[in-house]
């Protein structure tokens, strides 16, 4: 005699391997009828995707907007809709080696697996960490490069973990003391 919890577990486990499979083959054929119907958007040769947040400064939404004043206490976390979309965004003051002070943003999502992002620094922003799987993501902070790590001038690079890119930039403009995204590179 078979336990009655037991087959239902079953079941429910077979049942949904079975869904999670159809899934799984009809993606690609939905994602083609979408593509087709939705347009298709090219990636800059990073492979990331820009996504406009907002045309320029004056038709950004005020609530986009970080003060520079605000942002000398710590970096500043925001959610930017777009769309149907949610970008969430880190944004921080770097410290180059030439003592001057940056303003900067970056996608606060993995490139590993996804994950959020948590922030490294104090005053300033220094990188971020992955509490996922342990990436770790620096700046680099020097304005002729950071060639060691093969990194541009404010680029977040990959310092350590199983990351295979660096953090994706948010392109920002600075007006009155604010500073607003501009695009998203996702």
């Amino acid at each position: 005699m078979v336990d009655e919890n037991r087959r239902n577990t079953l079941k429910i486990f077979l049942g949904t391997t079975a869904a999670l499979g159809a899934g799984m083959l009809a993606t690609p054929l939905v994602a083609s009828v979408i593509g087709s119907k939705a347009g298709y958007i090219k990636p800059e040769p990073s492979g990331a995707i820009p996504v406009e947040i907002c045309k320029d400064v004056d038709s950004c939404p005020k609530d986009y907007g970080v003060s520079l004043d605000e942002l000398r206490n710590g970096p500043v976390f925001k959610l930017l809709k777009v769309n149907t979309m949610a970008i969430p965004a880190v944004f921080g003051i770097v410290r180059a080696k030439d003592g001057k002070e940056y303003p900067v943003a970056y996608v606060a999502i993995c490139t590993h697996f996804g994950c959020p992002v948590n922030v490294s620094g104090g005053k300033y922003l220094i990188g971020f960490n992955c509490p996922c799987h342990g990436s770790i993501f620096a700046i680099c902070n020097d304005p002729n490069g950071c060639p060691d790590y093969n990194a541009a001038f404010l680029e977040m690079y990959v310092s350590g973990g199983p990351a295979p890119r660096s953090l994706r930039a948010i392109k920002v403009a600075v007006k009155d003391g604010v500073v607003y995204p501009l695009v998203a590179y996702i």
